[in-house]
């Protein structure tokens, strides 16, 4: 072949093809669901985790003061701890309800509904609304220990929503 035949054979300089509208390539895209999702997974793991706090706490110093029973701890002490820790806990489930004046009756009907029933008013709850201010009550302690550890349950997803703010 001559010159000028290979020459002939050379085709013109074409410029290169338009970018298409999408510019990133698809594994970048991918790479970047996955750290999105990531992200997305740690936050929500964190948030349940916080969630969960308030109520582990509160359940932990039940525990506690079930311990304590279980040592020989005196009724009437067991029934002050616990009215203490009833208040503490239901100052962190409704934060929004003027709780810290309020006792006596109006404390335990306070307590029933946020248990459904009236176990506070009209059973042995009702130590809760003056007797463990004087030295003279005998409270049940198993009977007292088993109605907060219901009201606990039952007061679960508000302590749960609280940790969640």
């Amino acid at each position: 072949m001559t010159h000028e035949e290979l020459l002939l054979e050379l085709k013109d300089i074409s410029p290169p093809a338009e970018p298409g509208w999408w510019l990133i390539a698809p594994g970048y895209l991918i790479m970047l669901a996955l750290v999105v999702l990531l992200v997305i997974a740690c936050w929500m793991a964190m948030r349940r985790r916080d969630s969960l706090r308030s109520y582990t706490a509160a359940r932990l110093a039940l525990q506690d003061i079930r311990d304590r029973q279980a040592n020989g701890e005196d009724s009437l002490r067991l029934a002050r701890e616990l009215a203490r820790w009833l208040k503490q806990v239901a100052l962190i489930a409704f934060p929004d309800s003027r709780l810290e004046g309020m006792n006596g009756s109006e404390w335990l009907k306070f307590l029933d509904r946020s248990l459904s029933d009236d176990s506070f008013s009209q059973g042995a709850g009702t130590v809760f609304a003056d007797a463990v201010y004087q030295r003279s009550a005998q409270p049940h302690s198993a009977q007292l220990l088993g109605l907060c550890e219901r009201w606990l349950r039952a007061v679960k997803p508000r302590l749960r929503r609280r940790g969640q703010g």
